[in-house]
C-alpha cells in the first residue's frame, strides 16, 4: 500500500512539489499579513493647543452650512411639472428629474403643479420622485 502511494507520488513528482510550494507560500503570506495587522496602531490626531474639546465635529451643523445642499433644496421647491407634447405615455416629470431635462424645449408643456397635470390625465413618471 505504501509502495503504491510512493510510486504515485513519484509519477506526479512535479505536480506534488508545485502544490506544496504554493501551499507553503500561501500559508506564510497569510501569517505574515496577520502579524502585520496585529502590529498596526491606530492613527492619533492631537491638538497642538491642548484643547481636546475643539476637535469634536458636529456633523449636523457641517451639513447645514454647505451651500450645495441649499441649492438642491431650492430646486425641489419648484413644484412645476413638465410633459412632452410628442410623448404618448402620458407621464409628467418634476423639473429636477433627469427625464425632464431630456425633453426638448419646443416640446415642453408646463403645469403649475402635479395635481393640475393629474387632472389633465397625466401620471407621475416612475423614475421621478417628488
Amino acid at each position: 500500500m505504501i509502495s503504491k502511494f510512493l510510486n504515485l507520488i513519484k509519477s506526479y513528482q512535479y505536480h506534488v512539489f508545485l502544490a506544496l510550494c504554493i501551499g507553503l507560500i500561501s500559508f506564510v503570506s497569510y501569517n505574515l499579513g496577520q502579524i502585520d495587522a496585529l502590529n498596526k496602531r491606530p492613527l492619533k490626531i492631537t491638538d497642538s493647543s491642548g484643547n481636546a474639546s475643539s476637535l469634536k465635529a458636529d456633523i449636523y451643523s457641517a451639513i447645514e452650512s454647505k451651500d450645495g445642499n441649499r441649492k438642491s433644496e431650492t430646486k425641489k421647491l419648484d413644484l412645476r411639472v413638465v410633459i412632452s407634447k410628442t410623448s404618448t405615455s402620458k407621464k409628467y416629470h418634476y423639473s429636477w428629474c433627469a427625464s425632464a431635462k431630456k425633453i426638448k424645449p419646443e416640446n415642453q408643456v408646463w403645469f403649475s403643479s402635479a395635481t393640475e397635470a393629474e387632472k389633465a390625465g397625466y401620471n407621475l413618471a416612475g423614475n421621478c420622485l417628488p
